[in-house]
């Protein structure tokens, strides 16, 4: 299971990203919980934290503001690459991705 972070005070765009922030267009991610049911996310932020990339990934429907970390991994299955989100079950790894992302948004905060 993913950790959470909370994610209210996160509304605004950010100088890191490489597009505006416009749903429209922001990719979505579909992923599966614990029973099987498939739930619809944007990628509202990614990172890089010692050589890897993370994502902040928000719930699609707008059903939670709730924002939840996971690591990206580039995958093969049967010859096509994809990108899988990867929950940080360590706690050295999320202690680290953890202050490097509150770095990051009080450096847009000071930005703004």
């Amino acid at each position: 299971m993913a950790k959470d972070h909370d994610h209210d005070h996160h509304d605004h765009d950010h100088d890191h990203h490489d597009h505006e922030h416009d749903h429209e267009h922001d990719d979505i991610v579909i992923l599966e919980d614990e029973e099987g049911n498939e739930h619809e996310f944007i990628i509202a932020e990614t990172f890089e934290v010692n050589t890897h990339l993370y994502a902040v990934l928000v719930s699609a429907d707008g059903s939670t503001e709730e924002g939840y970390i996971f690591r990206i991994e580039e995958k093969e299955e049967d010859g096509e690459a994809f990108l899988d989100f990867v929950p940080i079950e360590d706690d050295q790894e999320w202690k680290e991705v953890e202050r490097v992302y509150n770095e990051l948004i009080e450096e847009d905060e000071d930005a703004d």
